[in-house]
């Protein structure tokens, strides 16, 4: 293996000479589409059809943002070993691949230079900071939902990978814990907006954390048992177990001492009603017989209610017949 350069004082600063990018679902083709028109960008996909089709035609990001680009592609984490400089990891996988992520990136870990958690959920940057045993983690909360897209019936057999953004509310935010993640994540907000995708600092990245999160909380397991987009939910019988799990996960974040604000609930309201016919990303796990990553969310709100003395009853029910059907799925291989 080729030992990469130590890490230098310019990954504190918004310059970039490449990034690379682990995971090639929604989320890290859309990242991709974004960055690689402007920078050099390698792209870590283990798909070898979808990877052959951005290496021959690249990634379409259209809806609520826009980007073409054509990064380098890669099969596996390792390979990012022998490429340099990279001055910048995303870890774009769904949170349930974290561990097998941060197995493959543990023997280089000494070299490796800042990574970004860009996932969904409460704990994910914590869990990665954990397992890598690195302060170099900084965490993004991000603001927009995108899905795999099919290719249009007019389309040409042979084309690029198409992602729909299906909503957007920037801006999103980065943040750090430590004075020098602190510092590197304000830098890369303004490299980021200026790179087309609109992000601030948080000084508190767990205030905007667990803003996400309770959100993200009430409204994707709902989703994912019944399969019904977030308007659907929102007008519909789901309504009230939607907010009763918002409400919980509220107290829960207040319990802790996270200061949400006072309008917290109607924010979150407004931000449910107006995500569309957005399927979140559990659903979809669902549908393609994909584990869920109801652990990061659901679970984690469950836990952190019972360390305070909290009951959850809502959070529980759910958590019971999402894991019902994950464990279904293990069965079934």
């Amino acid at each position: 293996m080729t030992t990469r350069p130590s890490p230098s004082d310019s990954w504190r600063g918004p310059v970039l000479r490449r990034v690379a990018i682990i995971g090639a679902g929604a989320m890290g083709c859309s990242l991709a589409a974004v960055i690689a028109p402007h920078v050099d960008t390698v792209l870590v996909v283990r798909d070898p059809a979808r990877a052959a089709a951005i290496r021959d035609h690249g990634i379409q990001l259209r809806g609520a943002l826009h980007g073409e680009g054509r990064p380098t592609v890669v099969p596996a984490i390792r390979d990012l070993s022998d490429i340099h400089p990279i001055d910048l990891v995303f870890i774009a996988t769904k949170t349930t691949a974290i561990a097998a992520v941060c197995d493959e990136m543990a023997p280089d870990l000494l070299s490796l230079p800042y990574i970004v958690s860009y996932q969904n959920g409460i704990e994910p940057g914590r869990e990665i900071i954990r397992r890598l045993g690195t302060p170099r983690v900084v965490r993004m909360v991000l603001h927009y939902g995108a899905t795999l897209a099919p290719p249009p019936p007019d389309a040409p057999a042979a084309g690029p990978v198409r992602v729909r953004a299906n909503f957007q509310a920037a801006p999103h935010f980065i943040g750090g814990e430590g004075e020098r993640s602190q510092a590197f994540a304000r830098a890369l907000a303004a490299r980021l907006s200026a790179l087309g995708l609109e992000t601030a600092f948080a000084p508190d990245i767990d205030v905007e954390v667990w803003r996400k999160g309770v959100l993200n909380a009430a409204a994707n397991p709902v989703a994912a048992l019944t399969r019904v987009p977030i308007d659907g939910l929102m007008s519909g019988p789901a309504r009230p177990l939607v907010v009763r799990l918002l409400d919980e996960g509220l107290e829960v974040a207040a319990a802790a001492g996270i200061d949400l604000g006072p309008d917290a609930r109607a924010a979150a309201l407004r931000a449910l009603e107006a995500a569309g016919d957005h399927l979140p990303s559990m659903a979809e796990d669902v549908i393609a017989g994909r584990s869920t990553e109801i652990t990061q969310l659901n679970i984690q709100i469950a836990q952190r209610a019972a360390e305070l003395g909290l009951p959850a009853p809502a959070h529980h029910t759910v958590i019971e017949l999402v894991r019902a059907i994950d464990e279904h799925l293990v069965r079934r291989g």
